[in-house]
Protein backbone atom coordinates (compact mmCIF):
# COMPACT_ATOMS: atom_id res chain seq x y z
CA UNK A 1 0.00 0.00 0.00
CA UNK A 2 2.44 2.79 1.08
CA UNK A 3 5.33 1.81 -0.61
CA UNK A 4 3.26 1.78 -3.90
CA UNK A 5 2.07 4.97 -3.19
CA UNK A 6 5.79 6.95 -2.54
CA UNK A 7 6.77 4.82 -5.57
CA UNK A 8 3.90 5.77 -8.18
CA UNK A 9 4.68 9.42 -6.31
CA UNK A 10 8.34 9.21 -7.43
CA UNK A 11 8.47 7.91 -10.59
CA UNK A 12 4.72 8.21 -11.99
CA UNK A 13 3.95 11.84 -9.96
CA UNK A 14 0.55 12.33 -12.92
CA UNK A 15 -0.95 9.31 -12.29
CA UNK A 16 -3.77 9.35 -10.39
CA UNK A 17 -4.33 6.30 -8.07
CA UNK A 18 -7.66 5.22 -6.75
CA UNK A 19 -6.66 2.87 -3.51
CA UNK A 20 -8.83 -0.79 -3.78
CA UNK A 21 -9.01 -2.04 -0.13
CA UNK A 22 -10.33 -4.30 2.83
CA UNK A 23 -9.50 -1.86 5.51
CA UNK A 24 -11.84 0.35 6.18
CA UNK A 25 -9.81 2.15 9.15
CA UNK A 26 -9.91 5.93 9.49
CA UNK A 27 -6.06 6.40 9.85
CA UNK A 28 -5.00 4.20 6.85
CA UNK A 29 -7.65 5.56 4.54
CA UNK A 30 -6.54 9.25 5.92
CA UNK A 31 -2.64 7.97 5.73
CA UNK A 32 -3.42 6.73 1.53
CA UNK A 33 -4.46 10.18 1.08
CA UNK A 34 -2.39 11.97 2.37
CA UNK A 35 0.26 9.91 0.67
CA UNK A 36 -1.54 10.68 -2.81
CA UNK A 37 -4.56 8.60 -3.59
CA UNK A 38 -7.24 10.11 -5.18
CA UNK A 39 -9.97 7.95 -4.02
CA UNK A 40 -10.40 4.99 -1.90
CA UNK A 41 -13.14 2.07 -2.42
CA UNK A 42 -13.79 -0.95 -0.68
CA UNK A 43 -13.29 -4.35 -1.93
CA UNK A 44 -17.08 -5.11 -0.65
CA UNK A 45 -18.40 -1.99 -2.41
CA UNK A 46 -20.86 -2.36 -5.28
CA UNK A 47 -19.14 -2.86 -8.33
CA UNK A 48 -21.49 0.30 -10.31
CA UNK A 49 -19.48 2.01 -6.76
CA UNK A 50 -16.28 0.94 -8.07
CA UNK A 51 -16.90 1.65 -11.63
CA UNK A 52 -18.35 5.41 -10.26
CA UNK A 53 -15.00 5.97 -8.24
CA UNK A 54 -12.87 4.62 -11.28
CA UNK A 55 -14.44 7.10 -13.45
CA UNK A 56 -14.50 10.15 -10.84
CA UNK A 57 -10.86 9.68 -10.69
CA UNK A 58 -10.04 9.24 -14.36
CA UNK A 59 -12.07 12.43 -14.89
CA UNK A 60 -9.63 14.13 -12.35
CA UNK A 61 -11.90 14.37 -9.23
CA UNK A 62 -11.80 12.71 -5.85
CA UNK A 63 -13.60 9.70 -4.63
CA UNK A 64 -14.41 7.91 -1.33
CA UNK A 65 -17.05 4.98 -1.39
CA UNK A 66 -19.95 5.18 0.11
CA UNK A 67 -19.10 3.50 3.40
CA UNK A 68 -15.96 5.14 3.96
CA UNK A 69 -17.61 8.19 3.37
CA UNK A 70 -20.01 8.26 5.63
CA UNK A 71 -18.12 6.88 8.58
CA UNK A 72 -15.61 9.82 8.11
CA UNK A 73 -18.12 12.65 7.36
CA UNK A 74 -20.42 11.34 10.94
CA UNK A 75 -17.09 11.69 12.56
CA UNK A 76 -16.34 15.44 11.07
CA UNK A 77 -19.94 16.56 11.28
CA UNK A 78 -20.23 15.69 14.85
CA UNK A 79 -16.92 17.84 15.40
CA UNK A 80 -16.96 20.92 13.20
CA UNK A 81 -19.42 22.96 11.45
CA UNK A 82 -19.31 25.29 8.75
CA UNK A 83 -18.32 28.58 9.26
CA UNK A 84 -20.91 31.35 9.06
CA UNK A 85 -19.02 33.41 6.54
CA UNK A 86 -19.12 30.02 4.24
CA UNK A 87 -20.90 30.22 0.89
CA UNK A 88 -23.56 27.72 0.89
CA UNK A 89 -25.65 27.24 -2.16
CA UNK A 90 -29.37 27.58 -1.91
CA UNK A 91 -31.42 23.92 -1.60
CA UNK A 92 -33.72 25.56 -3.84
CA UNK A 93 -30.89 24.59 -6.47
CA UNK A 94 -31.42 21.65 -6.31
CA UNK A 95 -34.74 19.48 -7.61
CA UNK A 96 -36.92 17.24 -5.93
CA UNK A 97 -35.81 14.45 -7.58
CA UNK A 98 -31.97 15.39 -6.57
CA UNK A 99 -33.44 16.07 -3.29
CA UNK A 100 -34.65 12.09 -3.28
CA UNK A 101 -31.21 10.89 -4.64
CA UNK A 102 -29.11 12.86 -2.22
CA UNK A 103 -31.37 11.41 0.76
CA UNK A 104 -30.72 8.02 -0.41
CA UNK A 105 -27.14 8.92 -1.19
CA UNK A 106 -27.09 9.34 2.51
CA UNK A 107 -28.39 6.09 3.47
CA UNK A 108 -25.52 4.70 1.93
CA UNK A 109 -27.55 3.21 -1.11
CA UNK A 110 -25.37 2.55 -4.77
CA UNK A 111 -26.29 4.60 -7.82
CA UNK A 112 -27.85 0.94 -8.48
CA UNK A 113 -29.74 0.40 -5.37
CA UNK A 114 -31.07 4.03 -6.08
CA UNK A 115 -31.93 3.28 -9.40
CA UNK A 116 -33.76 0.54 -8.58
CA UNK A 117 -35.75 2.39 -5.95
CA UNK A 118 -36.46 5.53 -7.98
CA UNK A 119 -37.67 3.14 -10.65
CA UNK A 120 -35.26 4.68 -13.13
CA UNK A 121 -31.69 3.63 -15.02
CA UNK A 122 -28.41 3.25 -13.07
CA UNK A 123 -27.14 6.48 -15.29
CA UNK A 124 -29.68 8.57 -14.56
CA UNK A 125 -28.85 8.25 -11.17
CA UNK A 126 -25.40 8.87 -12.01
CA UNK A 127 -26.10 12.20 -13.81
CA UNK A 128 -28.16 13.05 -10.94
CA UNK A 129 -25.63 12.72 -8.83
CA UNK A 130 -23.05 14.47 -10.40
CA UNK A 131 -25.33 17.10 -11.11
CA UNK A 132 -25.89 17.73 -7.13
CA UNK A 133 -22.12 17.48 -6.77
CA UNK A 134 -21.45 20.23 -8.89
CA UNK A 135 -24.78 22.35 -7.54
CA UNK A 136 -23.41 21.95 -4.26
CA UNK A 137 -19.69 22.21 -5.26
CA UNK A 138 -19.09 19.07 -3.37
CA UNK A 139 -15.51 17.34 -3.84
CA UNK A 140 -16.89 13.73 -2.84
CA UNK A 141 -19.43 12.09 -1.07
CA UNK A 142 -18.31 13.12 2.35
CA UNK A 143 -18.45 16.83 1.65
CA UNK A 144 -21.34 16.08 -0.25
CA UNK A 145 -22.96 14.84 3.30
CA UNK A 146 -21.71 17.28 5.32
CA UNK A 147 -23.16 19.86 3.15
CA UNK A 148 -26.51 18.43 2.86
CA UNK A 149 -26.19 18.09 7.05
CA UNK A 150 -25.28 21.30 7.34
CA UNK A 151 -28.40 22.71 5.31
CA UNK A 152 -30.95 20.63 6.36
CA UNK A 153 -31.52 18.48 3.56
CA UNK A 154 -31.85 15.02 4.87
CA UNK A 155 -35.40 13.65 6.09
CA UNK A 156 -34.96 11.53 9.04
Amino acid sequence: GFAAMDHLRVHYPDVRVLVLSMLNHENYVHRMMEAGASGYVLKNADISEITYGIRMVAAGRSFLCSEVGLDMLYKIVRTTALPPDAPRPRSGELSKRELEVLQLISEGLTNAEIADKLFTSKRTIETHRQNIIEKTQAKNTASLIKYAVSNGLLGE
